[in-house]
């Protein structure tokens, strides 16, 4: 580096897709209830979001990774129905940040793409790879059971 300058590295984005048969404002509403998330995301325990969606509202997470359960705060950082819904994660060595974001394929199709970055602290720089890896996995799976939750809720 010369002349001072620090170069900063931009997170890497983990990008997961999915089109649900179902109206944009119904698969938005859904997504936008935090409460809910357990359904589609078994490896998150417990969500609690007491307030009405909007940006700065704040939650938490209870999530199982591996042999471990941690509890993390959150915080809607974009609220744009039906378009974008976007957290940032307060607390944890792992401070991820997403958006999903909606697009109309059709009448009664939605286009649901997931962007998240994990925003390392720390060691956990040294394992970032290995866990986007996992992650990308696990999101595809969560945006799987979310499209059945919606199409299929009584499955």
């Amino acid at each position: 580096m010369t002349g001072g300058l620090h170069r900063r590295t931009l997170p890497r984005m983990i990008k997961n897709s999915i089109s649900v048969d179902r109206p944009i404002e119904a698969v938005f509403d859904y997504a936008a209830q935090f409460e809910k998330h357990p359904e589609w995301q078994p490896d998150l325990k417990a969500a609690t979001f007491s307030v009405t969606p909007a940006v700065g509202a704040v939650g938490t997470e209870t999530r199982k990774m591996g042999p471990q359960t941690h509890t993390y705060e959150w915080r809607v950082s974009e609220y744009t129905p039906p378009q974008r819904l976007s957290f940032e994660t307060l607390s944890g060595p792992m401070r991820p940040s997403g958006t999903m974001i909606f697009s109309s394929e059709a009448a009664d199709r939605t286009r649901v793409d997931f962007e998240m970055a994990m925003n390392p602290r720390g060691f956990m720089k040294v394992m970032a790879p290995f866990i986007e890896r996992h992650v990308h996995k696990m999101n595809q799976q969560h945006l799987q059971r979310f499209k059945q939750r919606l199409e299929n809720p009584s499955a």
